[in-house]
């Protein structure tokens, strides 16, 4: 190649490097400052979206990247080299550029200079990042009541607007009020004013000292600002109450005219009681010097390895009473309940005495039944080694009785040495009535001695006990040959059993 060619070329592309680095406002083939930032929302941020610091344009986003489970995105952007050095304390907002959203922007502010430095290509964490509240997170905060009377507002507007008299004309007939409106605006502004020059600025200055002090306090304003407005919502709520007490408001202040006159009046004997305490008031010092041992000796007592330390002991068993008594409070009524039906239904029905005929013992029902389980525990007691068991003889007679059919074995059959002559208990015809509405101290007592016995065919009674129908012949009395069969082969393979079980025994 020529060098006058070679030389052109090199100054064409010189100065296509001059022009790009001019315009692009970097050197081809170099970047700028990276940084980096996990964020919880990206929003509408973007590739290409604008980086500003103070609000000014500093850089753009070059990538916008999903992390993990893609709660959180890594957005990266690239500075120019002439921004101040981002710190590690750092921090990153995504901000709209305009009032109704839209697109939105990266807000960062470099840190604090005393802070370390972030570094190239360095990431600032999710704690150090943010992004504006939407309008609809804005909304959904509201409770749904609040979000109902901003929709009917909103249609109340509307209708304002559209339905006759409209808006317009209503404000229109304002206006005809408006110049003695204006006219007290006036005299309001004038009287804010002051009487003095200064007036005004002291009162911003006073403005100035009360927001300073209030400040440091925040925690505490927020919580005032939300019992404010607990109270105002609880007073909105009942509004005819309070409108009630609003039309009360005038005569109570017309009585309270007369009252502070009565409390003027009474000033002077005040006046006398206060020189009547004079002397008490001057004998205060000498009674508080008398006191002091006394304060110092309860100074000793509330020490914290006294009567304090006693506290912070008993401190951890105030929560425990406190669950207990709140839990008592439903324990209560129950115990309460089971007393009443230990009174009334339980006692009564266990101190009864069931009359049995020459079988009566006598006795009351709760101490029968204690008895019971003692002969219950004599006759199961440990005799031969194979622990308790309850020894029941089975007792044979020229009497068969049948009990009907019992599954799928046939009838039930026993031999006893007397005929039955009845039944007692009588099974009831129907299942008496279970009222599970109703407290078991409102219950009846149970009558121990309903049940009567059933004299007559104890086969046929039997047969209803269990569910079947009554049969008209007598079952009880003289056995027939092929009953005394059957009833000798039962025994036979009975006794065969034992025999090989138990040997002779």
């Amino acid at each position: 190649m020529p060098p006058v060619l070679a030389g052109v070329l090199a100054l064409l592309l010189l100065a296509a490097v001059v022009a790009v680095g001019v315009t692009k406002g970097k050197v081809p083939g170099t970047h700028g400052t990276r940084v980096n930032a996990v964020v919880a929302d990206v929003q509408a941020i973007a590739k290409g979206s604008p980086v500003r610091i103070a609000g000014i344009a500093v850089g753009k986003v070059t990538a916008v990247d999903a992390r993990g489970d893609g709660t959180t995105s890594t957005v990266r952007m690239e500075l120019r080299d002439d921004v101040p050095t981002i710190r590690r304390d750092a921090t990153l907002k995504i901000r709209p550029r305009i009032f109704l959203e839209g697109n939105f922007f990266v807000d960062l502010q470099p840190g604090s200079p005393n802070a370390a430095a972030l570094g190239e290509d360095g990431t600032l964490p999710i704690t150090r990042t943010s992004s504006a509240v939407q309008a609809d997170q804005l909304l959904s905060a509201l409770p749904g009541a609040v979000r109902r009377d901003l929709q009917r507002t909103i249609v109340g507007f509307g209708d304002a607007l559209t339905e006759p008299p409209s808006a317009a004309d209503s404000l229109n007939r304002t206006l005809t009020d408006a110049p003695a409106a204006l006219r007290t605006t006036r005299t309001t502004l004038d009287a804010l004013r002051g009487e003095r020059p200064d007036d005004l600025s002291a009162l911003v200055a006073s403005a100035g000292a009360l927001s300073s002090s209030l400040a440091p306090r925040a925690a505490r304003l927020r919580g005032a600002v939300r019992a404010l407005d607990a109270t105002t919502g609880a007073l909105t709520a009942d509004r005819d109450a309070l409108r009630g007490t609003l039309r009360e408001l005038a005569p109570t202040l017309d009585r309270a005219d007369t009252t502070f006159a009565r409390l003027d009046a009474g000033l002077p004997g005040v006046r006398r009681l206060s020189r009547q305490l004079l002397p008490g008031v001057r004998a205060t010092g000498p009674t508080v010097d008398a006191a002091l041992p006394w304060v110092a000796a309860a100074r000793r007592l509330t020490a914290r390895d006294a009567l304090r330390g006693l506290v912070d002991e008993l401190s951890p068993t105030v929560p425990v009473l406190s669950r207990l008594t709140s839990e008592g409070r439903r324990l209560f009524p129950q115990l309460d309940d089971a007393v009443q039906c230990l009174n009334r239904v339980v006692i009564p029905a266990g101190n009864q005495k069931v009359e049995d005929g020459r079988f009566t013992t006598d006795r009351e029902l709760y101490k029968s039944f204690f008895h019971g389980l003692v002969g219950l525990a004599g006759e199961g007691q440990n005799s031969d080694g194979n622990g308790p068991y309850a020894r029941v003889q089975t007792g044979l007679g020229p009497n068969l009785l049948d009990f009907g059919p019992v599954g799928e074995q046939g009838n039930l059959l026993s031999a006893a040495a007397d005929a039955p002559i009845g039944v007692r208990p009588v099974r009831p015809d129907a299942r008496p009535p279970y009222r599970d509405d109703r407290a078991c101290q409102e219950q009846p007592v149970p009558d121990a001695n309903a049940a009567r016995s059933a004299p007559g065919d104890a086969a046929a009674v039997v047969g209803r006990a269990n569910g079947t129908a009554p049969r008209g012949r007598a079952a009880v009395g003289a056995s027939s040959a092929a009953d005394d069969d059957r009833l000798t082969r039962g025994l036979d393979e009975a006794l065969g059993a034992l025999k090989s079980t138990g040997g002779d025994r």
